[in-house]
């Protein structure tokens, strides 16, 4: 199972046509125009030798986290989750959410951020269980990915994004905010995503 592409099929896909008692289907849709000079193989590579239990990818991404989009993140917090390797597998489920989430506010493509919580919630189901049960580790990892976020460059192109959009499929540009706005987007994010999960521990622990 290929998480990335089985989440981008359904966006790629056309609709069947029934025009006899056999249904004929068309292939998958190719991005368009500047969409098109994007790629999400080589992430998706990454993304399949992790969860096949590649060691070497995983250190290579540990030693280098800030040059690989976010859904290598997802998957180096599963491939940790499996490990048994729980903080670091919050730590990481946390971050790839925070940077796929300001990279989706950079879209300006509506669809793009309904994409990215299908993408999110493709992982990270034990991840989240196990935190919920451990709020003070939770907290505490919070904090860090909040700070390692703010501190650490993003060296991969926040464009991939676009391809999760159905504007990829219907426009020839790629619709994205200019990376002058780039900076005040992610600290904006990290506002947000910081003022979600302290509500969400509010609520959790009863606690205002």
């Amino acid at each position: 199972m290929r998480p990335l592409v089985s989440f981008l099929l359904p966006l790629l896909l056309v609709g069947c046509v029934t025009v006899s008692d056999r249904p004929e289907t068309t292939a998958p849709r190719a991005p368009l125009g500047e969409h098109a000079q994007l790629s999400l193989i080589s992430a998706q590579d990454k993304v399949d030798l992790l969860l096949n239990g590649d060691n070497q990818i995983l250190e290579a991404v540990l030693n280098d986290p800030g040059a690989y989009p976010p859904p290598v993140l997802f998957a180096l917090a599963e491939t940790l989750y499996r490990q048994g390797e729980m903080t670091p597998a919050i730590f990481w489920y946390y971050t790839a959410q925070l940077r796929a989430r300001s990279d989706a506010n950079k879209s300006l493509d509506p669809s793009v951020a309904a994409a990215v919580t299908t993408l999110s919630n493709q992982y990270g189901h034990g991840i989240t269980r196990y935190a919920l049960t451990h709020l003070s580790e939770l907290r505490t990892t919070m904090t860090h990915v909040l700070e390692w976020d703010a501190n650490s460059r993003r060296l991969y192109n926040p464009r991939w994004v676009a391809l999760l959009g159905q504007n990829a499929y219907q426009s020839e540009h790629i619709a994205f905010q200019p990376p002058e706005a780039w900076p005040k987007i992610d600290a904006d994010t990290r506002a947000g995503f910081r003022r979600g999960f302290e509500q969400m521990m509010q609520k959790l622990t009863g606690q205002p």
